[in-house]
């Protein structure tokens, strides 16, 4: 990773939002997310650099701050963040407060840049398709911010619809007047960073009946770059992922699957006993390696030097520590683990992992599925602890090969692309139905070719890192 050059004298502002993951705030200790460590190593000494950080779903409720609280007061606001937690509730001010920061601050020619992990990452990504779709009120028009949000969210719960209906096309109308109207011209995201976007919020999630579910929209942000997690299993945390119509023009996207659940790609977890290195500080470095080098761009995002280079360090050492354990002389340095919610003993605790396990059982729940290439909505039979589905020429990050060869990973762990077999039975057992899942998912291996790692991350398996055609992305909420 290259040094982070802080240039004072840059005449383009930039402004920076980042969205922390559900349940996550500041904690100060190494389990903060990778939002936070990423706004700590940002330069806010830097004159040119605007910054925005909002803690995540489930840590505060809108117009609820009091110096003290009755007992029922208490047990309301814990019932109130406990449902938000779940489903979202307060996705709307979430979005709608980043939103009101840019209004407040942008200027003609300021780049925007949007970070976001978990429920975080999808704020951050609905916020960046909202402003492309319905555009940035002017500064002073805070009364009609409400409107554009209803507007522009009732035309997202139509996504999906094959072909749009009258009301549909009104709709997106009436957003592209709006736009004309009330709003500032050619204001665009310039970089839109994700760390395992998900979306589990309760008006945006896919109908119970739907058939088929996805839509051709204009790609959100200039850059976009997305970690996701191989080994997330729980129903409620499908990454909602980019999707390209080859034929179109061109676009920088990347989305790298790493190693770990939904906390180790985004941050979370603590250290181990003895441990000095998170399997998420892998994902961190990759984001912001990728960030500081931006095809033609010339106002770079600030950072503070030492702090950059001191994780970029403390990565290289990582890696040559799993280098050496490939040689029988040298012993494992690093005895850290995957977590996984759905597992006993796993990172949570024995309730918190049965009450995941409730939602793995429920039919009711719509997910995306990727059956013989196509993704298809499915409510039954129930998730059931299955893992993700992981598209043929998926881009796996290098570091997933590192561990595996290092004895961290077994075979089994290693990722397995073309999704599931659609027609397994849902009659079965809890056993026979994860065994035959289990076996889909060896199937699907079989037709993995895997390549040599290229040194920028990606493999040579025919999806490229750099230079991807830009295009039109079909938007998948999973």
């Amino acid at each position: 990773m290259a040094a982070a050059q802080a240039s004072h004298t840059d005449t383009q502002r930039r402004l920076v939002l980042c969205f922390d993951g559900t349940g996550n705030t500041f904690k100060g200790d190494a389990s903060d997310t990778n939002v936070v460590k990423i706004f700590q190593m940002l330069d806010r000494k830097n004159a040119e650099q605007f910054h925005y950080y909002q803690p995540g779903i489930g840590t505060y409720i809108e117009g609820k701050v009091a110096t003290s609280q009755t007992l029922l007061r208490k047990i309301i606001t814990k019932i109130s963040t406990s449902i938000d937690e779940a489903i979202g509730t307060t996705f709307a001010d979430h979005v709608t407060a980043g939103y009101r920061f840019l209004m407040r601050y942008y200027a003609e020619g300021d780049s925007i840049y949007i970070f976001g992990f978990s429920r975080g990452a999808y704020t951050a990504r609905f916020l960046a398709e909202m402003i492309h779709s319905i555009g940035l009120l002017s500064r002073g028009n805070e009364e009609m911010v409400q409107l554009a949000w209803k507007t522009f969210s009732k035309f997202q719960q139509t996504r999906g619809h094959t072909p749009l209906t009258k009301a549909d096309l009104e709709r997106r109308d009436y957003m592209v007047k709006f736009k004309q109207t009330f709003c500032r011209l050619k204001v665009n995201i310039h970089f839109l960073g994700l760390f395992d976007c998900v979306n589990s919020v309760g008006q945006f999630e896919i109908p119970l009946f739907r058939k088929s579910y996805e839509v051709i929209a204009k790609p959100p942000a200039t850059h976009i770059r997305h970690a996701v997690s191989i080994h997330e299993r729980r129903l409620k945390f499908k990454p909602a992922l980019f999707l390209y119509d080859n034929a179109s023009p061109q676009r920088d996207i990347v989305e790298a699957w790493f190693t770990g659940n939904h906390g180790d790609v985004g941050g979370g977890w603590n250290y181990e006993k003895g441990e000095e290195h998170l399997l998420s500080d892998t994902p961190l470095v990759w984001m912001v390696n990728e960030v500081l080098h931006l095809p033609g761009d010339k106002a770079k995002l600030a950072f503070k030097t030492t702090s950059v280079e001191k994780r970029a360090q403390e990565e290289i050492k990582f890696q040559k520590d799993l280098k050496a354990t490939l040689t029988a002389s040298v012993p494992r340095k690093h005895n850290f683990r995957m977590h996984d919610m759905l597992s006993f003993g796993m990172g949570v605790s024995w309730f918190a992992t049965l009450m995941w396990w409730i939602l793995e059982l429920l039919p009711f729940f719509a997910r995306l599925e990727l059956e013989n290439g196509k993704w298809i909505p499915r409510h039954f039979p129930p998730n059931l602890g299955a893992p993700r589905d992981i598209p043929k020429g998926a881009n796996i990050h290098k570091s997933v090969y590192e561990l595996h060869q290092a004895g961290y990973l077994t075979d089994e762990q290693l990722p397995k692309m073309g999704g599931n077999n659609p027609h397994i039975n849902p009659t079965g057992a809890l056993f026979a139905w994860t065994q035959k899942r289990s076996a889909a998912q060896q199937a699907a291996q079989k037709s993995l070719e895997l390549t040599k790692p290229l040194a920028n991350g990606a493999l040579a398996n025919g999806f490229a890192h750099a230079a991807i055609p830009r295009g039109d992305v079909k938007g998948l909420t999973g």
